[in-house]
């Protein structure tokens, strides 16, 4: 009696030993399969991460440069067409310096003026980027230069300290905005200049007065942004893909 029954026993071991012995294993090779995935995830962060930092570098010195290129070439033609040219088609005729060039004979334009004229061919050439050199002592004849309240706060503060770099930045929905100033100081050929002259409704500055301010704005679609981290954003995919297909065989088991 004992004997069979220990036989049966024994049986009954020997029938649920495979059982046990076989979802060991899948315990076991499930957590080497977790182990394993962890391990990927991990290391294919700072390599996504890196990857991004690099395209996001090559992104901006690409479009830096392209920026540069278009500018250079925006004065290179200025420059040919107002002073080279107009030189040129004056042969004998003395060169004048004056900020209304265009009204005499082979004059070029004053500072002021090629400022003036170089923002116009700029922002009508560049999609990105605006040009403004304003002062609120515009000489007469010409229209008053319009300054928001930043412009107005950094024109203040300039005249107080000229060192500063003044700048503000702003986003919405779909674009970010940077905006430098950067003061216009007069020179001794500038005081020289706007205190003799008729047209200038301010003749009593002095050598480093802060007449104006010279402004750049740069803008930029956040879509640009986002697409140069498509390494980044590929490897969340991979990870959320990765997770949910773990949680799925977890809960087949």
């Amino acid at each position: 009696m004992n004997e069979t029954m220990d036989d049966s026993r024994a049986a009954v071991i020997e029938g649920q030993s495979p059982m046990t012995s076989a979802s060991a294993d899948t315990n076991g090779g499930q957590g080497w399969l977790l182990a394993a995935l962890v391990v990927i995830l991990l290391g294919g962060l700072p390599i996504a991460v890196w990857l991004d930092l690099r395209n996001l570098s090559e992104d901006l010195l690409r479009r830096q440069a392209s920026d540069m290129n278009s500018l250079i070439t925006s004065v290179r033609g200025f420059y040919s067409k107002n002073v080279v040219g107009r030189i040129l088609a004056s042969p004998g005729i003395a060169t004048q310096v004056v900020h209304n060039y265009q009204d005499i004979a082979g004059a070029i334009p004053i500072p002021a003026t090629l400022s003036l004229e170089l923002g116009k061919v700029i922002n009508e050439q560049q999609a990105n980027i605006n040009y403004r050199f304003v002062s609120d002592f515009p000489f007469k004849g010409r229209a008053p230069h319009p300054l928001d309240e930043f412009e107005q706060h950094a024109l203040a503060a300039l005249r107080q300290d000229p060192t500063q770099r003044l700048t503000d930045v702003s986003w919405s929905l779909f674009t970010d905005r940077v905006r430098l100033v950067t003061p216009i100081v007069m020179a001794q050929a500038c005081v020289n200049c706007h205190n003799s002259h008729p047209d200038s409704p301010k003749h009593d500055w002095k050598v480093g007065d802060v007449r104006g301010i010279q402004e750049i704005t740069i803008s930029q679609p956040i879509a640009t942004n986002v697409q140069s981290f498509k390494f980044l954003i590929l490897y969340f995919l991979l990870a959320t893909a990765a997770g949910v297909t773990f949680i799925v065989l977890q809960r087949r088991q």
